[in-house]
């Protein structure tokens, strides 16, 4: 999950709008009209219609969210060679099975730039203009879909779509490609913070020993290292029954939860390209087929390990109950969601290594519980970094931090029974392709 530290999106006004689109190399007349389905980081999104009746093309013009993403040039230069690649891919023909995936195509400004970069706004403005892909719906979730084989069957396309986009940026090139957000997915430097806050530092000072050495690290990140609530709230959170078992569960599967990055670190792993946020409302299905179309949201395409993205898309999508349950015994693990996942995912990939597919299930445990330190710290720490908006409980951090621990440890009751699963279709695809 991506960070929300950005403060309340300003309201654009739809004639200054209308003069951004004007920039873009996309023909007139067009009407401009706000995106519903925009995304907690993206937050200025709208709807370009243009054309006349009965010839109208869609487009989404999307403002980067510059505080979340403070290099905004690197995320599109990223983004640019994400879509090159899956683009020379199928021409290649590399999905013969698969045709209906499409890649994001962006539209250049009327000067033949891949974006716009406003000069007259103060920090600069970066701009980006994309078709929107036809025929084409997302889900919010696996819970807005009524029917429950419906619902086994989007959650095989979703692997299988993950599946496919590995196959097709499997030729960029991860030396080329840098991290778009410093600190992202940084399983150790997390449970820094972590120890940093339960120490209480208030100053980078009293901090300075949990650090990063590396200095766009610590700057980019130094702020999260710090208490932000007052002595007594601070004092109130730390002595919270349920924080303090989180806690203690977080700290005793420190070694357990940095698993993956050690293997990353030593070469035990290979480092190939990742999508970085693998959610169900980042992949696209055909509304006319119900497959698969693209993965979209390409701003956190990164070096990483494969099992990130799975094990992100899997503890995401086998709680059923969503992020804020009412109730934390309602928080249930679908394994029939993780068995469709594992099928569209191992079905449709090229050759994986045995001993990393033997990490699938720890990798989806493992993100889940990073996921849940990240939500604990920014409990305790004063909610910083995953903002509340208005109306949010104000232990809701505590709360998606008690979801997330309970998917590790219900995926750890069901260990057996998915490592088996695993391995059976793992096996059973090696002899069929072996066949």
């Amino acid at each position: 999950m991506l960070e929300e530290e950005s403060k309340p999106a300003p309201t654009i006004p739809l004639d200054s709008v209308h003069r951004i689109a004007c920039r873009f190399d996309i023909s007139e007349p067009f009407k401009v009209s706000d995106f519903p389905g925009k995304g907690n980081i993206h937050r200025q999104t709208f709807l370009i219609a243009a054309g006349h009746p009965g010839n109208i093309h869609e487009y989404l013009l999307q403002m980067l969210n510059t505080e979340v993403f403070t290099r905004p040039d690197t995320v599109m230069d990223t983004m640019v060679s994400c879509i090159r690649a899956q683009n020379e891919a199928l021409s290649e023909m590399v999905l013969r099975r698969d045709p209906e995936w499409e890649s994001i195509r962006l539209i250049p400004t009327k000067d033949g730039e891949t974006y716009l970069k406003t000069d007259d706004s103060d920090p600069p403005q970066f701009w980006r203009m994309m078709v929107r892909i036809p025929n084409a719906r997302s889900y919010g979730s696996l819970n807005e879909i009524f029917s429950p084989g419906e619902r086994l069957r989007i959650a095989e396309e979703a692997g299988k779509g993950l599946a496919l986009f590995r196959t097709l940026t499997a030729g960029m090139n991860v030396k080329e490609v840098p991290e778009p957000l410093p600190g992202y997915r940084n399983t150790a430097l997390y449970y820094d913070q972590l120890d940093s806050i339960l120490e209480g530092s208030r100053t980078l000072e009293e901090s300075s020993v949990r650090l990063p050495s590396d200095l766009t690290l610590r700057q980019s990140t130094g702020r999260h290292f710090l208490v932000q609530l007052d002595p007594h709230e601070y004092r109130a959170r730390m002595k919270n029954p349920q924080v303090r078992r989180l806690t203690a569960l977080a700290l005793e599967n420190r070694s357990y939860c940095l698993k993956l990055q050690k293997k990353l670190k030593s070469g035990n792993l290979r480092t190939v390209i990742v999508h970085g946020d693998t959610k169900l409302d980042n992949f696209l299905f055909s509304t006319i087929t119900g497959k698969v179309k693209a993965l979209v949201d390409l701003d956190t395409v990164m070096p990483h390990t494969w099992l990130s993205d799975w094990g992100d898309m899997i503890r995401s999508l086998i709680n059923v109950s969503g992020e804020k349950p009412g109730n934390p015994d309602e928080i249930k693990i679908d394994l029939d969601i993780f068995k469709a996942l594992a099928r569209g995912f191992i079905g449709s990939s090229t050759p994986l290594p045995r001993h990393e597919v033997e990490l699938m299930v720890d990798a989806a445990r493992i993100m889940a519980l990073e996921l849940g330190v990240r939500f604990l710290t920014d409990y305790v720490r004063g909610d910083t970094y995953f903002r509340l908006n208005s109306g949010d409980p104000a232990d809701l951090n505590r709360i998606r931090a008690v979801v997330q621990f309970s998917i590790f440890q219900g995926l750890g009751r069901r260990n057996e029974e998915a490592r088996s699963y695993i391995a059976d279709l793992y096996g059973t695809e090696k002899n069929r392709l072996s066949g």
